[in-house]
């Protein structure tokens, strides 16, 4: 199983290669480094801004979870692509989150 750093690297090579810039928060031991704790990293292009969570297949539902958590809690709409590599198809499989808020009345 890949580790953080090696599945990042994959997904920085892809989103370059489509013209993205990237930045992540340097990794610190014992600290948490994502953004809001849901985003590992930043993409932009032009108008189009990406924000990624990664991991691995395996840990897919747990990072939906906690991110669907996260934008409910606060009520914000803040849309976060989860891409979960897959060892097996050596390929991500990619998913949308985000929520639309009601507004109060």
């Amino acid at each position: 199983m890949p580790k953080e750093a090696v599945i990042r690297k994959k997904i920085i090579k892809i989103l370059e290669d489509q013209g993205y810039i990237c930045w992540y928060a340097p990794k610190v031991k014992y600290k948490t480094t994502d953004v809001f704790g849901i985003v590992d990293l930043l993409a932009l292009r032009g108008r189009q801004r990406k924000n990624i969570q990664l991991t691995t297949l395996p840990n897919l539902s747990a990072k939906r979870k906690k991110i669907t958590t996260f934008l409910e809690k606060y009520r914000v709409e803040f849309p976060v692509e989860i891409w979960a590599w897959c060892q097996k198809k050596k390929k991500f499989k990619k998913e949308r989150v985000d929520i639309k808020i009601k507004k109060r009345s």
